[in-house]
């Protein structure tokens, strides 16, 4: 019973936990879920990450529970303010690269950050 009281705890405070600045902004910004985007994305190449550098790559949360929906990851250079976005999934199973499209002064600060690939 200790458990079940801890777990749900829990649930209640990450159910109110403030979205990423920035990916809420792209989110809002090209219509990013399961489907697709609503706002058409360039198509390019992954960005150049080899050098290191100051890129973070953040997690687009997905609460929509359709298994061969589309997943989203957002890689940007928080220099230049430049983001890329890396659609994963679906029914075929895609791997495919968007951007660079402009990340704003949308702020990473409490983003869920992916380990470097």
């Amino acid at each position: 019973m200790e458990a079940f009281s801890v777990a749900v705890s829990l649930a209640m405070l990450t159910a109110h936990a403030p979205a990423c600045p920035l990916t809420q902004s792209l989110v809002d910004r090209y219509g990013i879920s399961f489907s697709g985007f609503t706002k058409a994305i360039p198509a390019s190449p992954a960005p150049d990450t080899a050098h290191g550098g100051p890129f973070a790559r953040l997690v687009i949360p997905d609460d929509s529970k359709v298994a061969d929906g589309f997943r989203h990851t957002v890689v940007v250079d928080t220099r230049t303010k430049k983001a890329w976005i890396l659609r994963t999934g679906g029914f075929v199973g895609v791997v495919e690269w968007y951007g660079p499209v402009d990340a704003g002064d949308a702020s990473v600060a409490g983003c869920r950050l992916e380990p470097k690939a």
